[in-house]
């Protein structure tokens, strides 16, 4: 092979090469653009990714423009990810619309990004969660009022009813683990207090007027009296399965019911509404005072505290007159 033949052949490899180098150029700069700068969406937008759902679905639920080459480059993307590198969840995902595709395929190789809330509040009764409960999960499950507490819970859309109910409980019992040292537990257990928390709960107003209520109830169950609670005679009447709209009346007092707690000694077997932590807390801080007797008083909206029966009666009947 002659010298010139061997020029010519150079020459023609080096233009091959030069032709294959610009040509990987333009698709590693084609596939930077593709998966790193391209827009996908132009606004923020929620996906859901059904379970059991197929790789070209998800595919297409991510990439919804009409070029079938860009769909196809994006396909064999997620089908080599999902392979070998980590597998797509299934469940609501929030696309920003500045994510690119490297980021919307991280996205959903992870749990579900939406979060929704689930919210008890203190002092509901159990028509109310079981309200909720069904509206939101379709389930008529009853949940105890010792099981969990008032609280707002975050959850997935992929979680299930059962799943956020195990929630709700390891959250209530990591609550009183946290307290378990406190002094209370010595006297009561963890059912126990929350039925005093119970009471509390549905009498007290704020902060304040809990913790002088709390301290009327140890201060009465240390003296072995009767506590009186009106809350607990309402709970008698519906057994937390309606809304009570009327007022008392002597004779609902006399009512005989193991929640009544002008007929019972000591406390109701169970609480009468779910409890939040703070009211929990404010019992558990046993806050003290001298007070045995208390009533509200609709013009200073608030309750009147008394150490006496004699005082407690003299405030009630100049209440009474005044009214």
């Amino acid at each position: 092979m002659g010298v010139q033949t061997l020029h010519y052949y150079s020459k023609l490899l080096n233009k091959i090469f030069f032709f294959i180098l610009i040509l990987l150029l333009f698709i590693s700069l084609y596939f930077f653009y593709f998966f790193k700068i391209k827009n996908i969406n132009d606004s923020d937008v929620i996906i859901t990714i059904s379970k059991g759902d197929k790789i070209s679905q998800i595919s297409n639920l991510i990439f919804e423009e009409a070029n079938i080459i860009n769909r196809k480059i994006y396909l064999f993307y997620i089908i080599f990810w999902d392979k070998y590198f980590s597998k797509i969840h299934y469940g609501e995902f929030e696309i920003n619309k500045n994510s690119n595709l490297l980021e919307i395929t991280s996205i959903i190789s992870h749990p579900s990004n939406v979060y929704y809330e689930f919210t008890i509040i203190d002092g509901w009764q159990s028509y109310q969660l079981s309200k909720l409960i069904d509206k939101k999960f379709k389930n008529k499950n009853q949940i105890k009022y010792t099981e969990i507490l008032a609280d707002t819970y975050k959850y997935q859309s992929h979680n299930t009813y059962f799943e956020i109910y195990n929630l709700m409980k390891r959250s209530k019992n990591n609550f009183f683990k946290k307290h378990s040292k406190n002094r209370l537990f010595k006297k009561f257990n963890h059912d126990q207090i929350m039925v005093i928390s119970s009471l509390v709960e549905k009498e007290g107003i704020n902060d304040l007027d809990k913790k002088l209520i709390s301290s009327v109830i140890f201060n009465r169950i240390k003296k072995k009296m009767k506590l009186q609670v009106d809350a607990t005679t309402i709970f008698s009447i519906t057994g937390g399965k309606y809304k009570f709209d009327r007022k008392l009346t002597l004779n609902d007092l006399k009512i005989n019911s193991p929640y009544n707690t002008y007929q019972i000694n000591g406390l109701p077997p169970t609480p009468i509404c779910f409890v939040g932590r703070k009211t929990i807390e404010i019992v558990l801080e046993n806050y003290k005072s001298d007070y045995l007797f208390y009533f509200y008083n609709d013009k200073l909206k608030r309750h009147i505290f008394s150490k006496t029966f004699k005082l407690h009666k003299k405030k009630l009947n100049n209440y009474r007159l005044n009214k």
